[in-house]
């Protein structure tokens, strides 16, 4: 059960929570609880940084619920723009006949689905990680970048153009935008590029995917607040999966323009909700809004307006086309 601490800091009330796990985990990163009144400036930094994350339970609940509610909204735009409450659709299945499952069918489903993530791991993710490594290591004329100019690199290039449009999201730096670039491919190249572009591969498991040091020297390698992170994250959930799912959409909607349609409905879904989340938290922490708001407002906007016309022009398609065929009958 988490536990807190009340006091006052220059004139200000705050209220800690811990647990024993990151009181432990404080320890062993050299924090001593007996020296909080002698040393208060180096060691507060040490309690907040473990009591903010003590019980980070609500992070994977908000993820669900935004999605479930994301999915939700992107249903009736969907419906609206298809023209969908024109149409009358019957669907009928025949339900199987129920059975108790299946020992071996669940095992092979298991060891399907295992095999597929193996294949996967070692594919796509692999070769992704090689390609953006070496983008990494070599300047435009295939030469070595030195330390300290990893700015002048392949990649870093490449990932500067989309750096600048994320600045209203909180994390307009090539090396984020590098990795949620690289995230189209598949969601998992962004933990091992992230691991790669900021050179803490030992702190993050690339093989593994996850975080093997202390998550403070990772969140001070990258240089983000708690609510670019959460931007940050959001952007990278919402926006298109990776290229099998994209495959797998083009098979369902037969339409290279409903495909390329539905990826920008995604793209624009990502970068509204990463916006307000940034901003949002940005004006509820520090009073102000962030960085390049007004522009990141025009895109917004922008993106709203296209959904409406688009909209608009299929209510104006279908009510023609449902009018002539009232008439012809």
């Amino acid at each position: 059960m988490a536990k807190q601490i009340v006091f006052t800091y220059e004139d200000k009330e705050y209220t800690l929570e811990f647990t024993r796990r990151t009181v432990k985990q404080m320890e062993d990163e050299g924090f001593v609880a007996q020296d909080i009144d002698r040393k208060p400036m180096t060691l507060l930094p040490a309690l907040f940084a473990g009591a903010f994350f003590a019980d980070a339970w609500w992070v994977s609940a908000t993820m669900y619920l935004v999605g479930i509610l994301l999915v939700l909204l992107g249903a009736l735009l969907v419906k609206k723009i298809t023209g969908q409450k024109y149409r009358k659709s019957f669907f009928i299945i025949e339900l199987p006949e129920y059975k108790f499952p299946s020992l071996k069918r669940a095992c092979g489903s298991m060891l399907e689905r295992g095999k597929a993530y193996i294949v996967k791991a070692g594919t796509i993710i692999l070769v992704c990680n090689t390609v953006v490594q070496i983008m990494q290591s070599f300047n435009w004329q295939f030469q070595l970048v030195e330390e300290g100019a990893e700015g002048t690199s392949i990649l870093a290039s490449i990932a500067h153009p989309f750096a600048i449009l994320f600045i209203p999201l909180g994390f307009g730096v090539w090396q984020l935008a590098a990795a949620a670039v690289t995230g189209f491919i598949a969601k998992e190249n962004v933990v091992g590029t992230l691991a790669v572009v900021y050179g803490i591969t030992n702190l993050i498991d690339t093989d593994e995917l996850a975080l093997v040091g202390s998550g403070n020297e990772v969140a001070t390698v990258m240089g983000l607040t708690k609510v670019a992170a959460l931007a940050y994250l959001m952007f990278n959930l919402y926006t298109p999966p990776c290229f099998a799912a994209l495959g797998a959409m083009n098979s369902e909607m037969k339409s290279g323009k409903w495909l390329l349609g539905g990826i920008c409905l995604q793209l624009a879904t990502g970068y509204t909700v990463a916006f307000g989340v940034y901003q949002i938290g940005t004006l509820i922490t520090t009073g102000s809004f962030g960085t390049a708001f007004i522009p990141g407002l025009i895109a917004v906007i922008v993106f709203a307006l296209i959904i409406l016309w688009r909209i608009r022009k299929s209510d104006k398609e279908f009510a023609s086309e449902y009018s002539l065929h009232s008439v012809k009958s």
